[in-house]
């Protein structure tokens, strides 16, 4: 076994494992021992059950060691699921990601888990009596007995503890369960639940030689029995067998047909595992690899000498939109599978996802495997489990692909580098980029960030020779950027222009439907209007959850919120005076449809945003359509912006260039930069020329100038300049940690405890904490946010005593909350490592 020492006693083998259980003071191994009846069954990745005072918790093993020096050493209860999960290497970057991200392994071993198969112990508390019974043998001031039988009387008599604790808001002790427990009145079990996602076990139909034999004399019986006939016509003409389901669904026959036909020996059935592929039902046309230009062959030689040193070089490839950085990922891939090698390229946006499939499938074939959220659990398990028996050697996929089980990793692509959504939204918070290059230094694989527009880090780590830079600037054959044009609206509304599409974006779009061309048209802003406000006494309806505005959605005629969800249906009626009239102020991708629909009628425009994306297959099929010609135009928000190179486009228009430069936050240039420069970049790819129209009331912006003139390097030192006089990253660190509560006043007190902690934490040279304060978004889904920040020059100086901090402050919480009566769960802080942003 892997990592395996030879214990002291060659009959007894003790292992290491982590609990899977976030709470920071269960962060630590635990020994236990291999009972005889498991030895030979438990390996490093494991997943194990064990024994922890009265109960018992689901645990992944870390490793094998040698017996620690105490008395009695409690012994592995069973092995939940074979084989292992994962492996060493897996094991050390999971460690790096909790010690660099400030939060608990088990979170971090969570995400190297196949899809569908974590597990967790649940306990359930059981009503064994008769509900008048149990509460008469209760005495009357025992107040938390008599609601534990009477909520669990009125929810059926069983439920999981943490249901209950819910239920009961909280209240409920473990003195109160032991006394119904000791009295009879209850009992309590664990048990695991099955995974949510298992292997497919599909019924197969096999025609016999007595089936065959009864065919040939169809002709006696077949007016008595056409289904049975239909059946075994079906079977012979396709090869004599198929499955259950294609069988019944191509000959319409019963179950009970088929059951007859069993039980006359005309078939057999027996069940077949069979993989989920999401692809089955799409064709993909082999493509053929292109002939690469002076400067794809520079970086290709250099991305090869990377992989071939296998010592976890980071390479920035920052080429402009449409200078083939993709036929570059390919040929280094096919560099790495010629040396039995594996790759994973990974993308920010599924949206993104369809085309890369297509082009990766068209060139690599059955060697492709495919990992994001969109697909459905069982086809992720089966994906993932196919790349772990090495059917597949390359991986493409959105942000949790970066954990994909690939063995012998050759080549790491980070496609897009830059973008806000390889960073995770839940604990532990990591950046798959950062993570990716720590995955490449254990593993020895070259690591390849392509941008258009890489991130200030990138390029400041590149400048600072971190990582090799290579420059793709021209594009494929030469091909021209598309010219520009910006359209000053504040000129347009001081002549009394009030549509929200300019006339020159009309001229342009008529020009497109005439010549057979197709556009793209760029806003940053789901729904029809941003917020609705009363005409008569300026109220602006808001989230009855959160401190943000509410967006009118026209399709379904409500009011949204686009944190919560909460929806307010019609009539609206004004909260402060009862007025029923109203404006609807500020646009989004639904209002400009409508627009277009008004000003140029035989346009078909598909529009693409989360509200139309929202089932399974919605990006592959709007791009498909798209691509096809069956619309001349392509409305959507970011998910649009990046990665699409179709030839056929040679219009981008942006609605409004403005609409994150007002955001509070101070990435809100670059992010204004990396849209215009990634949208811009869609048009004119293919043989005829693009034009960009970029409608704005900034126009002399820095960010917005410099996008609209391809002049990244004025704009990064502008905004490093910013950067370092502010002191933002790439120049520190920061460390975001919000606070939230119910209760405004348990917010601020949570804060102000965690912030006394920190301070002393803190030495001047090591950084500046700032706050407590109300965040940006001072109040989400209900809950109130506080939030305070560091900016530390190292993280590593600082990272022992924060999770020191982190540790005391949780002993705070636990005291507070019982000072307060109130449940630990009403306060929760967030800690953030690196945010992409400070909302």
């Amino acid at each position: 076994m892997p990592g395996r020492n030879e214990p002291s006693q060659p009959s007894e083998e003790y292992i290491n494992v982590i609990l899977d259980a976030p709470a920071r003071q269960l962060d630590r191994p635990f020994t236990y021992v291999i009972p005889p009846h498991l030895q030979g069954k438990i390996e490093i990745g494991s997943v194990v059950l064990v024994p922890l005072l009265n109960t018992q918790h689901v645990a992944y093993v870390l490793g094998f060691c040698e017996p620690p020096d105490l008395p009695r050493i409690r012994p592995v209860k069973d092995v939940v699921d074979e084989p292992p999960a994962f492996d060493a290497e897996m094991v050390e970057l999971c460690r790096w990601m909790a010690g660099y991200y400030l939060s608990p392994l088990s979170q971090a071993l969570r995400l190297v888990m196949p899809p569908g198969r974590t597990r967790r112990v649940i306990e359930s508390i059981e009503l064994r009596q008769d509900t008048g019974e149990a509460l008469e043998n209760t005495p009357p001031r025992a107040t938390r007995q008599r609601e534990v039988i009477n909520e669990l009387a009125a929810r059926g008599g069983e439920l999981r503890l943490s249901e209950l604790r819910s239920s009961m808001g909280g209240r409920l002790s473990a003195s109160t369960l032991n006394a119904l427990e000791q009295r009879g009145v209850i009992s309590r079990r664990l048990v695991i639940p099955r995974p949510r996602a298992s292997r497919r076990n599909v019924r197969m139909v096999r025609i016999t030689e007595q089936g065959r034999k009864a065919l040939d004399d169809g002709a006696e019986w077949s007016d008595k029995a056409p289904a049975r006939l239909r059946l075994l016509r079906a079977l012979v003409d396709h090869g004599g067998s198929m499955t259950s389901p294609e069988l019944r669904h191509l000959t319409r026959i019963s179950s009970s047909a088929l059951k007859t036909a069993v039980e006359m020996e005309l078939v057999r059935t027996w069940q077949e595992e069979r993989l989920r592929d999401p692809f089955a039902d799409r064709s993909f046309p082999q493509q053929e690899p292109h002939r690469l230009n002076p400067e794809q062959e520079a970086a290709l030689q250099a991305i090869i000498k990377a992989i071939d040193a296998r010592d976890g070089r980071g390479l920035l490839l920052h080429g402009i939109t449409g200078s083939g950085k993709t036929e570059v990922y390919l040929h280094a891939i096919d560099h790495v599978l010629n040396q039995g090698r594996t790759a994973l390229v990974l993308v920010p946006e599924i949206a993104l996802t369809p085309q890369m499939v297509q082009r990766f499938k068209g060139r690599l074939g059955a060697d492709v495997a495919v990992l994001h959220s969109r697909l459905g659990l069982g086809e992720r398990y089966d994906q993932w489990r196919g790349i772990r028996e090495g059917r597949y050697r390359v991986v493409i996929g959105a942000r949790s692909a970066l954990f994909a089980p690939l063995k012998d990793l050759g080549l790491m692509v980070i496609d897009e580098e830059h973008e806000n959504t390889y960073k995770e939204g839940s604990a532990p918070r990591y950046n798959a980029r950062d993570v990716a290059v720590k995955r490449a230094e254990l593993c020895g694989s070259a690591l390849v960030l392509g941008s258009a527009t890489p991130s200030l880090e990138s390029r400041y780590a590149a400048g600072e020779g971190d990582d090799v830079y290579l420059k793709l600037p021209k594009r494929i054959d030469n091909r021209p950027l598309p010219g520009t044009e910006v359209v000053d609206m504040r000129e347009l509304s001081g002549q009394g222009f009030r549509n929200i599409i300019s006339p020159q974006l009309v001229n342009a779009l008529g020009r497109i439907y005439r010549d057979g061309e197709q556009a793209i048209l760029f806003l940053n802003r789901r729904g029809f209007a941003r917020f609705l406000q009363c005409h008569s006494c300026g109220h602006i309806f808001q989230c009855r959850n959160c401190s943000v505005s509410l967006c009118y959605h026209a399709r379904e005629s409500f009011l949204l919120c686009h944190h919560c969800g909460w929806r307010w249906p019609p009539p609206f009626i004004c909260p402060e005076c009862g007025n029923q009239e109203h404006r609807y102020a500020g646009i989004g991708t639904e209002r400009v449809e409508e627009e277009l629909r008004r000003l140029l009628p035989p346009l078909r425009c598909l529009r693409m945003d989360a509200d139309t994306t929202r089932h399974k297959n919605a990006h592959w099929d709007i791009l498909e359509d798209f691509k096809a010609g069956n619309a001349q135009v392509l409305l959507g928000t970011q998910m649009i912006a990046k990665g699409l190179d179709i030839p056929n486009i040679t219009l981008v228009g942006v609605i409004n260039a403005d609409t994150s430069l007002g955001l509070p936050d101070f990435r809100a240039g670059e992010r204004t930069f990396q849209l215009l420069t990634q949208v811009s970049g869609r048009a004119g790819r293919g043989a005829r020329p693009g034009k960009v129209i970029v409608q704005t009331y900034s126009p002399d912006h820095y960010a917005i100038a410099s996008a609209l003139r391809g002049d990244d390097d004025s704009f990064c030192r502008t905004e490093l300049s910013f950067r370092r006089e502010a002191g933002y990253p790439p120049f520190c660190h920061l460390i975001n940690m919000v606070l939230t509560s119910r209760g405004e006043a348990h917010a601020h007190s949570a804060a102000g405890a965690l912030a006394e902690i920190l301070h002393p934490a803190i030495k001047p040279e090591d950084g500046v904490l700032l706050g407590p304060a109300p965040s940006p978004l001072a109040r989400i889904k209900g809950r109130y946010r506080y939030h305070l920040t560091l900016k530390a020059s190292s993280l590593e100086r600082v990272a022992r005593r924060i999770e020191e901090a982190l540790t005391a402050y949780e002993a705070f919480r636990t005291s507070y909350c019982r000072q307060e009566g109130i449940s630990k769960e009403d306060i929760s802080l967030t800690v953030d490592v690196d945010p992409v942003t400070l909302l």
